[in-house]
């Protein structure tokens, strides 16, 4: 009975020591983890402290597309303008989806030719680059932007000079010839891309960090519940130049079609979209005595007129005014107020005044 007593108290002391024992690891534990608190208040046990949130990091504003970039290089770079083709032999396009600002108007034959405005993002091919046009140099002035082209009418190379175009002539180190495995004539073929364009420029000595010009007033995004607005726009009496924008509700965005079909980028292979939709009306008269006879026009880029502003769903009718051929166009709400944009990519859909957009 004595041994058995015994060995009763032997087994409760050694629970007892292992009681003591644990007790103490966590006095020591706790003291410690006292100790490095007070030293690093950033090691907690899932509470945050002020010490250690993250600092977002610094974003820079784009003045041509109101967006913010995560590079000051890229968002301050200087704009450079590029002409690009229309004709069906020229589709897809490189690169117009990735433009901050896109102008389509008529050139000859009612075919419609683009000038994309780029500066925050890199695009690995643009084209097919086509000739200069004088209406086209009329809104490379508001940005001073450098001229990618190839060639030009007769009153635009004339002009280039005196409008002091920082040009971006075609020539082989920068411009390269693809006919993407299809039979097309050499002049759908020129393309180029972004890196050697400004590489171009640079070795112009042209400063492709800076940029000077007027932006305009940028607001975020304020989607409608009113009905959403779509636009056709007709410009030549011509199924191939018939442009569509669709409104998207869900990503308060337009979504472009052209000649029946959505008009893709053939980089990303994405259909072209933008914030803000600019209809802008403006006079031509024909110059006979042009490099195209009865298909020369010439557009009244200055002054003022009428245009409708398509964003967030809805449609704004609207006046331009351009002073001089340096300043922005700027434009104004019925009310005499200018009106803001989304940031985002915006495309100028110039018309003559007998093209009608129809609204639906």
């Amino acid at each position: 009975m004595e041994e058995i007593s015994n060995e009763k108290k032997s087994r409760k002391n050694k629970v007892i020591a292992a009681i003591l024992i644990s007790v103490s690891v966590f006095v020591i534990a706790g003291a410690l983890a006292s100790k490095l608190l007070r030293k690093d208040p950033s090691i907690s046990t899932g509470k945050t402290t002020a010490s250690s949130k993250t600092k977002a990091p610094a974003l820079y504003e784009s003045k041509l597309d109101g967006v913010k970039y995560s590079s000051k290089e890229l968002a301050e770079r200087h704009p450079l303008a590029v002409s690009i083709e229309n004709h069906p032999d020229a589709r897809p396009q490189s690169g117009l989806g990735s433009a901050s600002i896109v102008y389509e108007a008529i050139t000859e034959g009612g075919i419609t030719r683009f000038l994309a405005i780029f500066s925050p993002k890199d695009v690995k091919e643009v084209g097919p680059i086509r000739s200069a046009r004088l209406f086209f140099m009329d809104w490379v002035k508001e940005y001073d932007a450098f001229f990618a082209h190839d060639g030009g009418n007769e009153d635009a190379l004339a002009n280039m000079t005196k409008y002091g175009i920082k040009d971006l002539q075609r020539n082989t180190a920068n411009y390269w010839k693809d006919a993407k495995g299809k039979n097309v004539a050499t002049e759908h073929t020129l393309y180029s891309s972004i890196e050697k364009l400004y590489g171009y420029a640079k070795s112009k000595n042209l400063d492709t960090t800076t940029s000077s010009f007027t932006p305009m007033t940028f607001k975020d995004d304020q989607p409608t519940s009113e009905v959403s607005k779509s636009v056709e726009i007709d410009f030549s009496q011509n199924q191939s130049y018939l442009v569509k924008w669709i409104y998207d509700v869900s990503k308060n965005q337009y979504s472009r079609f052209l000649a029946g079909k959505e008009h893709t980028d053939r980089n990303s292979g994405e259909q072209i979209t933008a914030k803000n939709i600019i209809i802008q009306t403006v006079s031509r008269t024909l110059d006979p005595t042009g490099s195209y006879g009865s298909q020369n026009w010439v557009f009244k880029t200055t002054g003022s007129g009428k245009a409708v502003i398509m964003q967030d769903g809805k449609t704004t009718n609207a006046t331009w005014k351009k002073g001089s051929l340096e300043d922005r166009t700027k434009f104004y709400d019925e009310a005499g107020s200018e009106i803001k944009f989304n940031r985002g990519a915006s495309w100028y859909e110039i018309i003559p005044p007998e093209v009608q957009p129809a609204f639906f």
